[in-house]
């Protein structure tokens, strides 16, 4: 009886001592809000990580939720956390009516889609421009595509590169504020820019 006992134990100790395979993590969202969540399993057992920094571990063939500090968490992850990429941002600036000027709001608003593109080692900027439904097809078409080129020429004199950036004209196409024909609406009036 003493001899079976023996081998048991030291099985449980060798099972104790056995490294960790994996570790699963869930970081909290980069822009402040909740988190994703991840299933871990085993062919055994289904470990559900829905909370930010909620980890598991394999072990042995096993997978069971664990407790990690999250400045232990960090330490792990220091790489990783490192080498996320900015998320893309989206912004959208407003004209004058019938010009490619923009709007007081709009102008002070710039100075944002420039402070997030100079955070970024590497960038890709698309501007898209918009009218509103006043005036005919033809005239819109180069009324928008002179508001995208304006705020492209704008990141120009501020040093950007020219070759991460494009620039298209949408005209009274895809309008955010579903008009009738020749309708003035300040909101239509737009460049839409993305930041990658």
């Amino acid at each position: 009886m003493m001899r079976r006992t023996i081998p048991a134990l030291a099985s449980i100790v060798l099972l104790a001592g056995c490294p960790r395979q994996a570790l699963f993590v869930v970081l909290p969202n980069a822009e402040g809000g909740g988190a994703g969540a991840i299933t871990v399993e085993d062919g055994k057992t289904a470990t559900i990580l829905d909370q930010p920094y909620a980890t598991a571990e394999s072990r042995a063939g096993s997978s069971a939720p664990v407790e990690e500090s999250r400045g232990n968490i960090s330490v792990i992850f220091r790489s990783a956390i490192a080498a996320q990429p900015i998320l893309p941002h989206h912004f959208r600036l407003y004209f004058i009516l019938g010009s490619d000027e923009l709007t007081p709001q709009s102008k002070a608003a710039y100075h944002a889609v420039f402070d997030d593109i100079k955070q970024r080692p590497v960038y890709e900027i698309e501007v898209i421009g918009f009218t509103d439904t006043l005036g005919d097809l033809p005239y819109n078409q180069a009324l928008s595509l002179r508001r995208a080129a304006a705020i492209r020429d704008t990141l120009l004199r501020d040093g950007l590169d020219p070759q991460a950036m494009s620039i298209a004209g949408r005209g009274e196409h895809d309008l955010l504020v579903p008009t009738a024909d020749q309708t003035p609406e300040p909101r239509n009036r737009r460049v839409e820019i993305t930041v990658r």
